[in-house]
């Protein structure tokens, strides 16, 4: 009875749906709130000025420009109304109501303020930059129209961390810089769309048709080759319609290229022929991206509605 047991333990093993990770590369939502397409006065960071004063800098300098997350990013100093700041204000300080107030008469749309949390040296004799000491910067965005608070949040950077986020920051030899381009960049993924890095599951056959040749689109994958492991399993499934792990991979490599329609249609088919629960997490997975998707770019709702997600 035993060895009986075991074939048919291994058919619900393989239909169950073998799985390998994969890096895929998916946008995200800003944290805050989006700021695409409109004016942002990116305030004085307040702080120790070695470092506050290259952050702002590179705030205004890093203003993401690509399709889709351009932002403006403005000085306040630089607005025909800055001097007014000043007398409303009285201080050395900027206030968020006197910055709001001209920000508003020069079709400003948000405010966006920084403070420096953490010194780089914690040394009394001296006012050196701790490049091994963490970078923490607290934003706070403001919506010029009704004066409401966006939220705030802190963004913390290490520049061992930063290095391997932004390999190109190796360049940079001053650490106060890099740390501080790297802050910029976190930043703005407060109030603009980011892309991440995660890993997604591809399913690994092995009984059926053309099973070896899915296999070998798969290590593509893994590799970060989609484009040509995509290639590999349509031609599979071509041969053999019945390979649903074929399809399944098509789906997450449609959904990879950002393509959901296509990604859910093609996992809905998968599902009906094998509701296995890798397929039906996939399913999910695919819905909750897109979703991540359109709350990122504020698009409207697909044509073909949500079906797993609320």
């Amino acid at each position: 009875m035993f060895a009986s047991r075991v074939p048919i333990a291994f058919a619900l093993l393989f239909l169950s749906g073998c799985r390998m990770g994969a890096p895929v590369h998916l946008w995200k939502p800003p944290s805050l709130e989006s700021t695409v397409g409109k004016r942002v006065a990116v305030a004085e960071v307040l702080g120790p000025k070695e470092i506050a004063g290259p952050v702002r800098r590179k705030m205004l300098a890093l203003a993401p420009s690509d399709a889709g997350r351009q932002i403006e990013a403005l000085a306040p100093e630089s607005l025909a109304q800055h001097e007014t700041i000043r007398l409303v204000s009285g201080t050395d300080e900027v206030n968020d109501l006197a910055l709001a107030s001209v920000a508003r008469q020069e079709d400003v749309d948000y405010v966006l303020r920084g403070q420096v949390l953490s010194r780089r040296s914690h040394q009394e004799d001296q006012d050196e930059f701790d490049s091994a000491a963490p970078l923490a910067v607290s934003w706070r965005l403001m919506s010029v129209a009704d004066g409401r608070h966006a939220g705030g949040r802190p963004v913390v950077v290490d520049l061992e961390t930063a290095r391997k986020d932004y390999p190109e920051l190796a360049l940079i030899a001053d650490p106060a810089e890099a740390l501080a381009t790297a802050a910029a960049r976190e930043a703005y993924r407060l109030v603009a769309p980011s892309v991440v890095r995660e890993r997604v599951q591809i399913e690994i056959p092995y009984l059926w048709a053309g099973s070896k040749e899915v296999r070998r689109g798969n290590l593509l994958a893994r590799n970060g080759k989609w484009g040509e492991a995509e290639q590999v399993w349509q031609k599979v499934f071509d041969q053999h319609p019945t390979q649903t792990a074929a399809l399944h991979n098509l789906a997450i490599a449609a959904a990879a290229a950002q393509d959901f329609s296509l990604a859910k249609e093609r996992i809905r088919r998968v599902i009906r022929r094998q509701p296995t629960p890798l397929h039906k997490q996939s399913m999910a997975w695919i819905e909750q991206q897109q979703r991540k998707y359109h709350q990122a770019f504020d698009l409207p709702d697909p044509p073909e509605g949500w079906f797993v997600t609320r």
